[in-house]
């Protein structure tokens, strides 16, 4: 019996401590950054491009346009850019492009083995057209 009521008056005493408001507790929540400019456009073929950059100077563009229209190796080729301030004042920069082919980033917050190997394995499917591997089924 002495044994329940000691787990309960401790059970009872982090019940208080946890439901105690803490004052002294600093938000590191940032205000929203706002869009300076922005622009965004669609097309029929699935094609689109858009860019934006905030105040506080992040900016980012991308562009995708259909490849191969109608055939069954019909693709949208991406490429496109991002840039922002690390927590040293440096912009850092990253591009990439996306097609029938891989993925390739490049750039300061990419590992240079990352985009190396990327860049190989994307040269080596253009030299051999016909290595098999799964494409994604068309939504």
């Amino acid at each position: 019996m002495f044994k329940i009521l000691i787990i309960t008056l401790a059970l009872c005493l982090v019940a208080v401590i946890l439901a105690t408001p803490v004052d002294h507790v600093t938000s590191t929540t940032q205000p929203p950054v706002a869009i300076l400019e922005s622009s965004n456009e669609k097309h029929e073929d699935g094609s689109y491009n858009f860019s934006y950059l905030s105040e506080d100077g992040t900016h980012r563009k991308e562009e995708a346009v259909l490849r191969n229209p109608g055939s069954d190796n019909e693709y949208l080729e991406i490429s496109g850019s991002y840039s922002y301030f690390d927590a040293n004042g440096q912009e850092v920069t990253v591009t990439y492009k996306a097609d029938d082919h891989g993925f390739v980033p490049e750039g300061g917050a990419i590992l240079p083995q990352i985009s190396v190997a990327a860049k190989q394995v994307s040269q080596l499917v253009v030299a051999q057209p016909d290595l098999e591997y799964a494409k994604p089924p068309k939504v």
